[in-house]
């Protein structure tokens, strides 16, 4: 693996009294929860909302692919544009066919 993509992976933990995922880059501790967990062509991703803006408010999200690094889970930044793109789209399916 690059050093780029290293640079782009971020250890995490779930803070059960919160329900937050703490994510953790570099000693820097960031927290959101959980909006979706999605399956895209075997791949698994989190939908996080910043925990500061509250659970169930409108606004930006963030999608991270969750994968496997040393028998340990890591979450990491999408860098290919076509696999945002389809991630996107399969959220927004999914947000039309529940409401």
């Amino acid at each position: 693996m690059s050093d780029q993509n290293e640079e782009n992976e971020g250890t995490f933990w779930i803070d059960e009294e919160t329900e937050e995922l703490v994510l953790d880059e570099e000693g820097q501790e960031e927290r959101f929860y959980v909006e979706q967990e999605l399956k895209v062509d075997d791949n698994n991703y989190l939908i996080l909302v910043p925990s500061e803006k509250g659970r169930y408010e409108e606004g930006e999200a963030l999608v991270l692919k969750l994968t496997e690094k040393d028998d340990s889970e890591v979450l990491s930044i999408i860098e290919d544009d076509a696999e945002f793109d389809r991630v996107r789209e399969v959220y927004l399916q999914e947000e039309e066919n529940n409401q």
